[in-house]
């Protein structure tokens, strides 16, 4: 007969805030919730980035093929 193991839970004193721990918004024309969306240009001169299937593509690794 297997022994019944018994379970320990933690319970924490402070209530923290999880506000963070999600993304909040639909990113969709809002302009407060779009950090995740804005490119940062760290070289004046740069080609603009890819968009969908063209930055699959680039992405490719070489081992896939055409």
């Amino acid at each position: 007969m297997a022994r019944q193991r018994r379970r320990v839970r933690r319970v924490a004193d402070v209530d923290y805030d999880r506000t963070a721990d999600a993304p909040t918004g639909t990113f969709v024309g809002e302009s407060n919730d779009s950090d995740g969306l804005r490119e940062v240009a760290l070289e004046e001169d740069a080609e603009p980035e890819l968009t969908g299937r063209a930055f699959y593509e680039n992405e490719r690794p070489p081992h896939h093929g055409e």
